[in-house]
């Protein structure tokens, strides 16, 4: 709308005096000392390594036309290349090539450059440039009438020509000596306000500041952040801290056992089982497994249709001390084979026919042969002792391994251990209310990790209902289910909640969303007359690493806070801290992360990395997800950080992967990246996949 606003920038004589002398130690002007600065500055607030900073320039470049009246002003577009995290130092070296280049060529008329280019217009911003640099060195004019002093008196208008611009003019004491810079930034309003502007040009100071303290450190490291900003991010968002002890998750469930043993605790069909009788049969197959010599770090498969004996499997294997992993009879054989290949379960446990369509080669305890219906008869219902199991079962041992979709590659078995069960079923039972009289709907498939989160239920007295698989597809089956058994609370991805009418769920008076980016129209639908929360968190983490709610409203929900005993960072490449408002990589660090990815060492070391503000020895999950801090805050997601990727200093832009795929009809998977260190010689770099596309085969790749 062209509405802007201004605020006061000022540079104080100190760092007026170390920038000029930064400046002729490099052979530089102060203008490109500012520019080098404004385009960091940039840069570690989002802008990319390419910064294209617009500024006017006199154009009266013979002394016969200084006297001359007229307008000769021209712009100039100058570029900053910021790529490879160089120092300072080197980015002034790079400004004062780029700006002597613009500087012989400042008569081409702005137009002329506009004509050639011939860039994408809008009324909304400038073609070329939306940020603006103009240093004035000039003394200020005065105004001498007979009687009369004149006074200069600045103003701002409500008007902004682009963006950013900053203005700067040099002060200069009655000696000569730098007596600072003083100007303002104008700022458009429909972008920025007068906060976020005056902000702005105390990060700018505060960077210059530090680059003349040290022009050789890589700019990448400098830290645009004051004490009180670094402080509100790093402790204050993430001041998640509870006293919940770490605990294995049969530990916590035998205890609500002991608190509801009468309680119901599942729902199926027209079945049910109490507490007390889950906990039994539970312990029956657990005590099968561990006569076995099966226990803590193995891995045990599991493969049920959904039913009370996939309930009463799951948690029997927990309470062997066994990881579970479970397998989906009707995933592709091939995704099936590579699961149970790389995991090497010791056990499989299932029934006739399910095993079937599994592969063969593993040791099987079928539920539904007569010699397991008559072991598991003659075992013992007591809560097996670490004293009868193989080893002590403690939190840092495996919970479960749940393979991931497979979309960004080949599928990867994450490990979750019990150290983060305890904190994240708190926050559950903690945000979203949920009592002995609570019901739950168990709706995600035990393959994925969200079916855990639902599970959590059953350490709060909670029951669990059960829907048939087989009718889960239909249109009214899930409204009247609901409507039967009085559910109150279900966890749902938005598609299953497109074909579905918020009167439909009346019951349920807490719903979460979840596995999948929300909108706006989501909560703008379900949340009247209900709690919505919207739920986050990779397979990478236990289950839910982040929560927001109860949500209400218009516009695309946030993905919130932390949950207890979790923090989260948003860092930039060179994993600095980012500002509110700035998108940046999420890291993930506290109890809820994963040990890492089974048999994947190098894959685990890469995305698992040590964490810099724990600590030592603590860790983060790198996601690979976008996000902003809201200035409460709360995380906005923003998207995929390989919705543009950079391998080893090359950065592939989505639109020059589908223009390469479309150049080329006979890829049709993937782009292989490549560099060449010496002629004819090769080395793989990567490969990109497009949405769509499935992954080669590395090996045969470098094949």
């Amino acid at each position: 709308s062209y509405r802007g606003g201004t605020v006061p920038l000022q540079i104080d004589a100190v760092l007026h005096g170390a920038l000029l002398k930064l400046a002729r130690a490099h052979g530089t002007t102060l203008f490109m000392v500012l520019q080098a600065g404004l385009a960091v500055l940039l840069s570690r607030l989002g802008g990319g390594e390419d910064i294209a900073i617009g500024t006017p320039i006199a154009g009266r470049t013979d002394a016969a036309l200084d006297e001359l009246v007229g307008f000769f002003v021209n712009s100039l577009v100058l570029r900053t290349d910021l790529s490879g995290d160089p120092d300072f130092a080197t980015v002034l070296s790079r400004v004062r090539e780029t700006a002597l280049g613009a500087y012989a060529h400042q008569d081409v008329p702005f137009e002329r450059l506009i004509e050639a280019l011939n860039p994408s217009r809008s009324q909304s911003h400038h073609p070329l440039f939306q940020v603006a640099l103009a240093v004035q060195d000039e003394p200020a004019a005065t105004l001498e009438l007979d009687g009369v002093l004149g006074t200069p008196v600045p103003f701002g208008l409500d008007i902004a020509k682009f963006d950013l611009t900053l203005y700067l003019t040099q002060l200069h004491g009655a000696d000569g000596k730098p007596a600072g810079l003083s100007g303002a930034i104008e700022y458009a309003s429909d972008l920025f306000d007068a906060s976020s502007a005056a902000q702005l040009g105390a990060r700018l100071a505060r960077l210059l500041a530090a680059v003349v303290a040290d022009p050789s450190r890589p700019v990448g490291c400098i830290d645009i952040l004051d004490t009180a900003e670094r402080d509100r991010i790093l402790l204050d968002w993430n001041d998640t801290a509870h006293a919940v002890p770490e605990a294995t998750l049969p530990s916590l469930f035998e205890a609500q056992v002991a608190r509801t043993a009468d309680a119901t605790a599942l729902l199926f069909e027209d079945r049910s089982l109490s507490y007390g009788a889950l906990n039994a049969q539970s312990n029956r197959i657990a005590h099968a497994l561990i006569a076995r010599c099966i226990g803590p770090e193995d891995v045990v498969a599991l493969a049920l249709p959904r039913s009370l004996d996939m309930i009463v499997a799951l948690l029997g294997i927990l309470k062997s001390g066994a990881a579970y992993l479970p397998l989906d009879p009707e995933y592709p054989a091939e995704r099936l084979s590579i699961m149970i290949g790389d995991a090497g379960p010791v056990c499989l446990i299932s029934t006739t026919a399910c095993a079937a369509r599994l592969p063969s080669g593993v040791a099987k305890l079928l539920l539904d042969t007569a010699e397991t219906i008559a072991e598991l008869a003659g075992a013992a219902a007591g809560d097996p002792t670490d004293a009868e199991r193989t080893r002590a079962l403690r939190p840092h041992n495996p919970a479960y391994v749940i393979y991931t979709s497979g979309s960004t590659g080949r599928p990867k078995g994450v490990v979750v251990p019990h150290a983060g069960l305890h904190s994240a079923a708190a926050t559950q039972a903690s945000r979203l209310g949920i009592t002995a009289e609570s019901r739950i709907l168990q709706f995600a498939s035990v393959s994925f990790d969200v079916s855990m989160w639902e599970f959590f239920g059953l350490l709060s007295g909670a029951a669990l209902v059960l829907p048939s698989a087989h009718l889960l597809l239909e249109r009214d089956y899930l409204p009247n289910l609901a409507a039967r058994h009085d559910i109150t609370h279900a966890t749902l991805p938005p598609a299953a909640l497109a074909p579905l009418a918020p009167d439909g769920l009346a019951s349920v008076g807490t719903l979460i969303v979840t596995g999948e980016a929300s909108s706006g129209d989501i909560v703008r639908t379900w949340s009247p007359g209900r709690q919505l929360f919207n739920a986050y968190g990779p397979t990478e983490t236990t289950v839910c690493s982040t929560i927001a709610g109860p949500l209400s409203g218009d516009g695309a929900p946030p993905i919130g806070q932390p949950n207890w005993n979790m923090r989260v960072y948003v860092l930039d490449d060179a994993l600095q801290l980012v500002p509110a408002g700035v998108a940046g990589e999420l890291y993930i660090a506290g109890s809820g992360v994963a040990r890492g990815y089974l048999n994947r060492p190098g894959l685990t070391s890469e995305r698992f990395v040590a964490c810099p503000f724990g600590p030592p020895g603590a860790r983060m999950y790198r996601t690979g997800d976008l996000v902003r801090w809201r200035g409460e805050g709360v995380l906005d997601f923003v998207g995929r950080a390989d919705e543009q990727i950079k391998i080893r200093g090359f950065r592939i832009e989505p639109g020059e992967v589908a223009a390469a795929l479309s150049r080329q009809p006979g890829v049709a998977h993937s782009v292989v990246v490549a560099r060449e260190d010496q002629p004819g010689q090769k080395q793989l770099v990567g490969y990109i996949v497009p949405a769509t596309g499935v992954a080669p085969d590395p090996l045969a790749l470098r094949r």
